[in-house]
């Protein structure tokens, strides 16, 4: 699915997600973002050599498990739109540089829902190497 915005309550300014496709397998699927020269955090993280930040990197993965959640989600409470946060970060790590006019790839898993909380391993990666991997949980605020 394209226009992802519809799915996570981000601005424009803070969406990682360009575009999302679920997997064959219900409770997976991949999520895509172009990392722009222009984007905000390139200008100073670092002058000269830019990446993109670690903590944004695990927002990457963040958005694309929110939007697997969402699409997996059909009841009135968790309707797309719904505020997901994170809840929990587990083993992640950081395997290399994200960089100007890359491609991320986030895959995302749904390993297991409790309640309102759910978990889910993810890895990232661009054309040249896996720049992340991990787990985190979601809670999800159900809606009064």
């Amino acid at each position: 699915m394209n226009g992802s915005a519809a799915f996570t309550p981000h601005g424009p300014g803070f969406r990682f997600v360009d575009s999302f496709e679920q997997g064959d397998q219900s409770k997976s699927g991949t999520a895509q973002f172009h990392l722009k020269p222009d984007l905000w955090f390139f200008a100073d993280h670092f002058p000269g050599n830019p990446i993109m930040p670690a903590v944004l990197l695990l927002e990457c993965a963040a958005q694309a498990a929110g939007v697997l959640w969402m699409s997996l989600s059909n009841t009135p409470e968790t309707l797309p739109g719904t505020p997901l946060f994170v809840a929990g970060v587990d083993t992640v790590r950081i395997q290399g540089p994200a960089r100007p006019e890359d491609i991320l790839i986030t895959k995302v898993e749904l390993l297991k829902e409790f309640g309102s909380l759910a978990q889910f391993q993810f890895e990232t990666t661009t054309s040249e190497n896996t720049v992340a991997c991990g787990r985190l949980t979601l809670s999800r605020q159900l809606k009064a």
